[in-house]
């Protein structure tokens, strides 16, 4: 019998989306779900636009929180590959259903409250970060 001989083969390692990213968001608010997100020991980047970022940063995306006033929100979030969060200050049923059919995650008004926060979380991140985060 004739013995088998293999080279190693090196294998890429495999990662999972680490980030959470918040874009278009008012100034306060942005400030505030940023401090509530890295207690919880996640890395937060800011940017005007997911629809901007390039596939290795959208690739790197475990969760996005995107305001409501964008015009072009429904096809920016049939556009995208990440869950989003849609948030606003002046919530309305119309456009929660809007987000909800268009493909949000979920859609909540700011102030986000620590509770629901901690719930939109649990709900969608992958198991390493959501362990982290609500830990």
């Amino acid at each position: 019998m004739k013995s088998l001989h293999l080279d190693p083969v090196e294998l890429p390692i495999a990662t999972s989306p680490s980030e959470i990213v918040l874009a278009g968001l008012d100034q306060k608010v942005a400030e505030e779900l940023s401090g509530h997100l890295r207690t919880r020991g996640l890395s937060v980047k800011s940017c005007e636009k997911l629809d901007g970022l390039d596939a290795e940063q959208a690739g790197n995306c475990a969760l996005a929180f995107c305001d409501i006033g964008r015009s072009d929100l429904i096809a920016m979030l049939q556009a995208v590959k990440m869950p989003v969060v849609v948030v606003s200050r002046l919530p309305e049923v119309n456009d929660w259903l809007d987000a909800i059919e268009a493909g949000a995650v979920d859609y909540c008004s700011a102030p986000i409250e620590r509770e629901q926060l901690d719930w939109i979380l649990e709900s969608n991140l992958p198991g390493r970060l959501k362990a982290r985060a609500v830990a």
